[in-house]
């Protein structure tokens, strides 16, 4: 109940707003609130829902331009690290395909597989691969790629 009452009464990053203020049109009256604030004034039941229609429609349009905002940004950061130019056939690639074995910590462990071979491009986003001519081919989601470097002459393991 209590942690509840700490969700719907802490103001939200993105909407700048309580979600009390959003659903109710009000802030909850905590019990501190009872103890240190004056008693509101009576208004009118007619008044009352007036006011409060009024408030709710001014909260949800704040409330909905601060979610158009806040998407757009989240977007924009998206869009940043997205791969939109896509692979072209025969290019190559690595393939994330995370293998979890017990009694290892996952961040020692491969998870990226390759090089892949571009064989065909199925639409914008899947990707037909190919890790060797005689090897079966894979289709796989392009947020499973990345392109492929060969390593440099003088790199090794030391």
């Amino acid at each position: 109940m209590m942690n509840q009452t700490a969700y719907r009464s802490a103001v939200h990053e993105s909407t700048g707003k309580t979600p009390a203020s959003v659903v109710f049109g009000a802030e909850l009256r905590l019990p501190i609130d009872l103890i240190s604030d004056r008693p509101k004034k009576e208004e009118g039941v007619n008044n009352y829902i007036s006011h409060l229609q009024d408030r709710l429609k001014l909260t949800h349009a704040e409330v909905r331009q601060k979610m158009r905002i806040e998407s757009d940004r989240m977007k924009t950061r998206y869009d940043l690290r997205a791969n939109t130019g896509g692979f072209q056939v025969g290019e190559k690639v690595w393939l994330y395909n995370p293998k979890r074995t017990k009694g290892k910590s996952p961040k020692l462990q491969k998870s990226w597989e390759g090089p892949y071979t571009v064989v065909t491009r199925l639409n914008d986003v899947v990707y037909r691969i190919q890790k060797n001519p005689q090897a079966k081919m894979k289709i796989v989601h392009i947020d499973r790629l990345t392109p492929y470097q060969e390593p440099h002459p003088n790199e090794g393991v030391t």
